[in-house]
């Protein structure tokens, strides 16, 4: 009989949890509420939706191990698991995904693709006023220069931008500006750091002042990085040219004043944390988690 009973709080498909069912006994649960029992959980799978802290963590009384299927881990205690003693292992897969969802929004408003397609469904042929721009030396500016910061600078170097790049933590950095000269430069500015206390509220309305005007905010990190009101002030105000949100300061946010007025403005794309979300990262989230489980159960001399 296998030891270990594992928690998916996710949408896995059907292969998945075939070939997970042969390291444990496995439960699906999208939303671990109160009537879930935890008790005799060992291995629990999530992504950014379930928050991993003191209170889940300490139903479950066998927990060993924590997985999250995310590049970011801000919704993890990782100071709490770590106390208990118990193991955390995040799968980084959507680098490309992510990327790939940032020159979508960057074309999208360079081509105003996405008024075009609303005025075509209204029956209005608006060829005269949509004008759009070509992004070949357009200068785009990334905050953050991990794995996904990089991979969008591979791809936008590729279309012929300027890059430029700010992230303190990187030594290796090609493109490296301060925040001040990428946010005075930028005409796409695109964030990707981690949560912490840090990096909440630092693209706030100081540092929207400082952007180009006309400049396109794009943000695909984590909603607490922005100042959602200083956002929309600035769109408003005609400070900035748009904005693209896939994540915002409450999910989802429509019962959120301010994110539901963000989302309305004509200005913002606004996508439901998706953008990054593949058919085949969600495949390699998958493989990623069971080889994970499969090297844990291994080492630990569990199965």
């Amino acid at each position: 009989m296998n030891k270990h009973k594992i928690l998916v709080a996710d949408d896995y498909d059907k292969e998945f949890f075939d070939e997970l069912a042969k390291y444990g006994d496995v439960v699906k649960a999208t939303n671990i509420g109160d009537d879930v029992e935890l008790g005799d959980v060992t291995i629990l799978v999530v992504r950014s939706k379930t928050r991993v802290n003191e209170k889940l963590v300490d139903r479950m009384r066998n927990l060993k191990c924590v997985i999250s299927a995310t590049h970011g881990f801000d919704h993890v205690d990782v100071d709490y698991l770590r106390e208990k003693g118990i193991k955390f292992y995040n799968i980084p897969v959507q680098s490309y995904d992510v990327s790939q969802g940032v020159m979508a929004y960057i074309l999208a408003q360079s081509t105003n693709l996405v008024e075009g397609n609303r005025s075509m469904k209204r029956k209005e042929w608006k060829k005269k006023e949509l004008k759009g721009f070509r992004i070949k030396g357009k200068t785009l500016g990334i905050i953050g220069y991990g794995r996904i910061g990089r991979e969008v600078a591979k791809m936008a170097s590729a279309l012929e931008m300027n890059v430029v790049a700010y992230d303190p933590y990187i030594k290796n950095n090609e493109f490296a500006v301060t925040l001040d000269e990428l946010l005075k430069t930028s005409d796409f500015v695109t964030i990707h750091v981690p949560l912490t206390e840090e990096t909440k509220g630092m693209i706030g309305k100081n540092e929207i002042s400082k952007m180009k005007n006309g400049a396109y905010l794009i943000n695909t990190a984590r909603g607490g990085v922005v100042d959602e009101e200083a956002l929309l002030d600035a769109l408003r105000e005609g400070k900035l040219g748009g904005a693209a949100l896939d994540v915002y300061g409450h999910h989802p946010p429509f019962e959120n004043e301010v994110s539901n007025r963000l989302i309305k403005d004509e200005k913002v794309i606004a996508t439901p944390h998706s953008i990054g979300q593949t058919v085949e990262a969600i495949e390699e989230k998958g493989e990623g988690v069971i080889k994970v489980i499969k090297d844990y159960i291994r080492r630990n001399h569990t199965n």
